[in-house]
């Protein structure tokens, strides 16, 4: 049930026009949640913390739906307070990382989303030297993101400049994101 080392990300220290064609790259919004691996081996499923602990129990209503996946699925996405199709500020989030035992009433006042944004592994074949524009096309033909109610895809930001990636990140707190992700 371990997870795959966890690939960081950078920030960006170069104008974005010094990157080439913006078509050329996946650009996603960077969520501010917590970085997490969903693991459903063994007809088992696991929640792993970018840190590697083990955070299954702490979100029961993303849990459940890991089963719905074969065995020898590994998705690596971001765990999100989720409310009213927005999502909640980090600290809402933090209310519920703590805890031992979660009440009614926390899961109902900070509900939770996992918002996958690669697939590690499927069916047991490790796909992480397939390119990304391969694992992507993967992840988002998975049915049961489409299907279940705690998980999605990140959704890509189609952008023609980086001119435009620069403004539309202006509106990220508005959205409840960091930002951009460029991969």
């Amino acid at each position: 049930s371990k997870p795959f080392p966890f690939c960081l990300a950078h920030p960006l220290k170069d104008d974005p026009n010094t990157l080439g064609e913006p078509r050329e790259w996946l650009v996603e919004w960077k969520w501010d949640g917590i970085r997490a691996q969903m693991i459903r081996r063994g007809e088992e499923s696991f929640l792993w913390s970018r840190g590697e602990e083990l955070i299954t129990g702490r979100f029961p209503e993303v849990t459940g739906e890991i089963g719905q996946f074969p065995n020898g699925t590994v998705l690596d996405g971001e765990l999100v307070g989720w409310k009213e199709g927005r999502v909640l500020p980090f600290a809402d989030l933090q209310q519920r990382i703590g805890r031992k035992k979660l009440s009614e009433k926390m899961l109902a006042s900070v509900p939770v989303r996992y918002i996958a944004f690669d697939v590690l592994e499927y069916e047991g074949v490790d796909l992480r030297e397939k390119p990304l524009n391969e694992r992507r096309q993967l992840l988002e033909s998975l049915p049961q993101l489409s299907q279940l109610l705690n998980l999605q895809s990140s959704p890509r930001i189609d952008v023609p400049s980086w001119e435009e990636v620069t403004s539309l990140r202006q509106t990220s707190r508005d959205r409840g994101v960091e930002g951009f992700m460029l991969k």
